[in-house]
């Protein structure tokens, strides 16, 4: 026995309209992800590009007025002020030797006092000695780079900016 002609019609038909659906959801949805994708790509800038959009223009013009700058500096200056370490040379069974650590100051303002916090850790993971390293007059767009003394326990070292001191932003 077969099906009538008027049933089957119509049962393709509703075959045919789930179809087409997908036909268009699938490139919506697609269309959608890269908008999403290019709107939050758009989003992403580092601390740098940021400090860069409001430096000094070429020829002399600024981007934003001295105020607006120093303080956005003065309110971002953990971003932009980094701490950095070399490959310093671990001892077989604990010590930390040729360590040098280093502050770069990429703002245009002079750094009076810059206070890093260096940690030796030990192979447990605990800390075994803490120690401040004051950095003082760091100018405007420079590294400044300290030899750290020797220390005979410890595999690892962990470091971080703790203080950040500058007449010309108004930290102090």
């Amino acid at each position: 026995m077969t099906k009538p002609a008027i049933r089957s019609a119509i049962a393709q038909d509703a075959d045919d309209k789930r179809s087409i659906r997908w036909i268009i959801l699938i490139p919506f949805i697609i269309v959608l992800g890269v908008l999403a994708a290019i709107v939050r790509q758009g989003e992403t800038t580092n601390s740098k590009q940021r400090l860069e959009a409001v430096k000094p223009a070429q020829h002399g013009a600024l981007a934003g007025s001295d105020a607006s700058i120093k303080k956005m500096v003065r309110n971002n200056i953990w971003l932009y002020v980094k701490a950095e370490s070399n490959d310093y040379d671990k001892k077989g069974l604990g010590g930390i030797s040729n360590l040098e650590i280093s502050v770069t100051n990429p703002t245009d303002y002079t750094l009076d006092k810059v206070r890093v916090k260096i940690m030796y850790v030990k192979a447990n993971g605990s800390i075994f000695e803490t120690k401040y390293e004051d950095f003082f007059s760091v100018k405007p767009n420079s590294k400044a780079t300290h030899k750290i003394s020797d220390t005979k326990r410890g595999t690892s070292v962990k470091y971080e900016i703790s203080s950040i001191r500058s007449k010309a932003l108004g930290l102090s």
